[in-house]
């Protein structure tokens, strides 16, 4: 069972998301702003592949297995955006808003799979303290720019705010959920079983980075140099956090 501290740990990682999902849903964003959000976003989603869930889940087990896994993240993502969701239509033969509407909800699907074995990860390590604690800090620390990604996302397709609020509130609501799964099952967890959630969970951040995010980002030929920058901000930003971390 969680202890009240950490019922009230989750309450802020709730809390986290709501506050960086407000500002591009509740501002006046030009089309322009937007799509550097979506850039500062994939950066933002490449950089915690790269300096957080791949090196978290190769520590604990660096074999063919979590390879494996960073593979079904990557296609479970994509079953789900080009197969099930698009059904029989080509992506490119689809209206602007319509494309925008369908990055919106393959976005939601990736980040919330990332955000429920983020939770997994987070609920396993609490059986060693000090690890939890700097995971909780990990999360916590990019949690409110993974909701301000998807709010952008869900205002450049023109998502209706009250859609957008109730698919944030599921999308917040993911990572406690995950805790909730991992705690659960403590009991007949190994070492192995942290490795396999981060390892999905890369696997669908490389999907909506470099599959949804990145190609709505530069699909305008304009401010590419722009774009460009905002992406390598993301990827800054996430190694700062990395760095800081590993102190």
């Amino acid at each position: 069972m969680l202890s009240l501290a950490q019922v009230g740990l989750l309450l802020g990682l709730v809390l986290a998301a709501v506050v960086g999902a407000l500002p591009p849903l509740l501002g006046r964003w030009s089309d322009r702003q937007l799509h550097l959000f979506v850039a500062f976003g994939a950066g933002v989603f490449l950089g915690a592949v790269f300096f957080h869930l791949v090196p978290e889940a190769m520590a604990h087990q660096p074999d063919l297995l979590t390879n494996a896994m960073i593979l079904i993240g990557f296609m479970t993502v994509l079953l789900v955006e080009r197969v099930l969701v698009v059904s029989r239509q080509v992506e490119g033969e689809l209206p602007g808003g319509q494309r925008h509407h369908i990055v919106g909800l393959s976005a939601f699907v990736g980040l919330s799979l990332h955000s429920l074995a983020e939770g997994f990860v987070l609920g396993a390590s609490l059986i060693a303290p000090q690890l939890a604690l700097v995971l909780f800090l990990a999360v916590l620390s990019h949690k409110p720019v993974e909701a301000f990604s998807l709010a952008s996302v869900f205002k450049l397709s023109e998502i209706p705010l009250r859609r957008s609020l109730r698919l944030l509130a599921i999308f917040a609501a993911c990572t406690p959920v995950g805790v909730l799964l991992a705690v659960a099952v403590l009991p007949s967890l190994e070492v192995i079983h942290t490795s396999i959630p981060a390892a999905l969970a890369a696997g669908t951040f490389i999907y909506v980075a470099t599959m949804d995010l990145l190609p709505e980002a530069f699909h305008n030929p304009q401010n590419r140099l722009g774009t460009y920058v905002g992406l390598a901000a993301g990827i800054l930003f996430m190694l700062v956090i990395a760095a800081l971390g590993a102190r």
